[in-house]
């Protein structure tokens, strides 16, 4: 689950609360309604690690190493306030400068964004979503599903005892949050065509309010000691 970001990092970045940056989108939404000007430049960024390997890495943008610890498979840098326009990111392993990823992203302003570590070896790359959260609500959770597993089919996210929430998603994938009531449920992910259950997590609590993403991850035909299996995660966004 995402906490807090309060690290900052000289003046091209700095640390952002979740709550404070839900309240700029929602006064951006509001300003854009009632005029055309908008004087706020922001920009949001979280990373997560989907990359289906027991290596570790670590993560610079613009030459600043953005993480105190290596990340690990599953792991997720915070959100983070960055000035809009490219920036470069690059991987590296936790022992080594020598680049496994470089990448240029390009963060629009007035926007956040999760960018997603995939894929393994010479097909590691970079997934970037931007991640609209603008409704505010007091009885609604949000949800989405982004499909992160290489060698998996286009599956659907469902709740159990609630049906198909989300379909079809490919990898690569990215649904939008899709309202649905709070409570506690079983998650699950579901082959597309035969329906098969692939793989679930249960007594999840979506409350109110929150923002929530479910990925799949890891590989279906997980062979070698290095390899990460498939399996889900469920991420609070906000």
């Amino acid at each position: 689950m995402m906490k807090r970001s309060t690290k900052t990092m000289g003046t091209r970045l700095k640390s952002v609360t979740l709550w404070g940056m839900m309240g700029l989108f929602i006064q951006l939404s509001t300003a854009c309604m009632k005029s055309d000007t908008v004087t706020t430049n922001t920009s949001y960024l979280s990373i997560i690690n989907a990359a289906p390997t027991l290596g570790t890495f670590n993560i610079s943008l613009d030459g600043t190493q953005v993480n105190t610890g290596a990340i690990a498979f599953g792991g997720i840098l915070n959100y983070v306030e960055y000035t809009p326009g490219d920036h470069a990111m690059k991987f590296t392993t936790a022992g080594s400068s020598d680049a496994l990823l470089s990448k240029t992203i390009t963060l629009s302003e007035n926007s956040a964004y999760s960018y997603f570590a995939i894929d393994q070896g010479k097909n590691l790359d970079g997934l970037l979503v931007k991640d609209v959260m603008t409704v505010a609500s007091t009885e609604m959770a949000f949800i989405r599903f982004i499909h992160l597993s290489p060698d998996t089919k286009a599956l659907d996210f469902a709740i159990e005892d609630k049906g198909n929430i989300i379909s079809n998603i490919s990898y690569k994938g990215a649904s939008e949050f899709i309202a649905v009531d709070p409570g506690t449920f079983n998650l699950q992910l579901k082959d597309h065509d035969s329906q098969e259950l692939k793989t679930s997590l249960t007594d999840n609590t979506l409350r109110a309010g929150k923002y929530y993403t479910i990925i799949s991850r890891g590989l279906q035909n997980a062979t070698g000691n290095n390899d990460q299996p498939f399996s889900t995660q469920l991420i609070t966004n906000l």
